[in-house]
């Protein structure tokens, strides 16, 4: 209900208008970077990879969204070519994302954890370290052996605070996993 309530209300924005057409993703020949066109917000930029390598990740993001705002500049003749405010940072469709815009997230596999204080209580630690709990397949899904763990700040701190967050808080709940005994 609450994620059909939150579409309705993007809707009503209009930033859809022309669904399905005008919409769709890139996903480059390794699978470690796309581009999403208009499902949650115009532009969502993603970089990903198995394992721990977050700079890597972050590296490749970085030099992706250049890349993209690069060739947008080209295109368009313009010096700036995404929304933005000296408030409230970048101006996107879906409003919590205002700000850096940016989710960094981890899956991170804690069986045990899951079982002993359940999801609500992982949420909880990660929401005490600026960070939110979701599901094992994003946002509202159900919670298997895995929990993906992100910021949850985007408005008025910098990216490398928000990735910093993430990173503790992924130490902190790992650590809770590890000292559970068998």
């Amino acid at each position: 209900k609450q994620w059909y309530q939150r579409r309705v209300a993007i809707t009503a924005g209009g930033y859809h208008a022309d669904w399905p057409h005008g919409r769709g993703i890139f996903v480059s020949n390794d699978e470690k970077f796309l581009m999403w066109l208009n499902e949650g917000d115009h532009l969502r930029i993603i970089s990903m990879e198995q394992g721990g390598d977050i700079p890597s990740v972050f590296d490749r993001l970085g030099r992706g969204a250049a890349a993209v705002e690069n060739g947008l500049k080209e295109v368009t003749k313009r010096d700036e070519v995404y929304m933005s405010s000296p408030v409230l940072g970048m101006i996107t469709c879906c409003p919590t994302n205002l700000g850096t815009g940016m989710r960094g997230s981890v899956h991170i596999i804690i069986p045990k954890l899951i079982k002993k204080i359940g999801f609500e209580g992982i949420d909880k630690v990660a929401r005490s370290m600026n960070c939110q709990a979701r599901g094992s397949t994003g946002e509202h899904s159900e919670v298997i052996d895995r929990v993906d763990i992100s910021n949850w700040r985007r408005l008025g701190y910098p990216e490398y605070n928000l990735v910093e967050d993430m990173i503790k808080c992924v130490n902190v709940i790992s650590q809770m996993e590890d000292e559970i005994e068998d």
